[in-house]
C-alpha cells in the first residue's frame, strides 16, 4: 500500500488583510519617500513608454499589497537611477540631446526632401527613423549607413536627368 504525496496546489495567493496593506503603505511613504515622489512627477512618461515593471513597482509602494523584499528596493532605486539618465525623463538631458540630434534630424530631413523627389521606395523607411530619431532621442549606426546608401542613390539620379 503506497501513499501518493500531498501536493499543494499551484498559484494560490491569498491577499493581504486592509490593516496590512495600511502599515506596508505607511512605512512605504517613509522609507520610499524621495522613489514615491519621483513616480508621481513622471508617471505619464512611464505610461507613455510602457514601463510596466516600474509602473508595477509604483503601484506595489502606493497600494501596499505586498512587501517590498530588499531586491525589489534595489530594482526599484536602480531603475530611477537609469530613468533619471534619460532624456525622456530628464528635462536636461533632453535639451542637450536635442541639441546633438539637431544637425542629424536635418540631414534625415534633407535625405526626406530627396527620395520624395525621387519618388524613391525608401521614404517610408526615412520617416520610420526620422520618428525613432525623435523617440529616442539616438540614431544608430546601421540607419546612418541606411540613410548615407539612400542619399547616395538618390543624389546620382540627379544627374542621370541632365544627360
Amino acid at each position: 500500500m503506497t501513499f501518493a504525496p500531498q501536493v499543494k496546489p499551484q498559484g494560490f495567493y491569498r491577499k493581504p488583510k486592509p490593516e496590512t496593506m495600511k502599515k506596508n503603505r505607511e512605512e512605504y511613504a517613509k522609507v520610499f519617500k524621495d522613489e514615491i515622489k519621483w513616480f508621481k512627477e513622471n508617471l505619464q512618461t512611464l505610461t507613455e513608454t510602457k514601463n510596466k515593471f516600474m509602473i508595477e513597482m509604483y503601484t506595489i509602494l502606493i497600494s501596499g499589497s505586498r512587501k517590498i523584499t530588499p531586491k525589489m528596493g534595489d530594482a526599484i532605486k536602480n531603475g530611477i537611477g537609469r530613468c533619471q539618465n534619460n532624456p525622456r525623463f530628464n528635462t536636461v538631458l533632453q535639451t542637450e540631446a536635442e541639441a546633438k540630434l539637431k544637425p542629424i534630424l536635418e540631414k534625415i530631413a534633407m535625405v526626406e526632401r530627396l527620395a520624395e523627389s525621387k519618388n524613391d521606395k525608401a521614404l517610408e523607411f526615412i520617416q520610420n527613423v526620422k520618428n525613432y530619431v525623435k523617440a529616442n532621442y539616438r540614431v544608430t549606426k546601421k540607419q546612418m549607413e541606411a540613410l548615407n546608401k539612400v542619399y547616395k542613390r538618390c543624389s546620382e539620379d540627379l544627374f542621370k536627368g541632365d544627360e
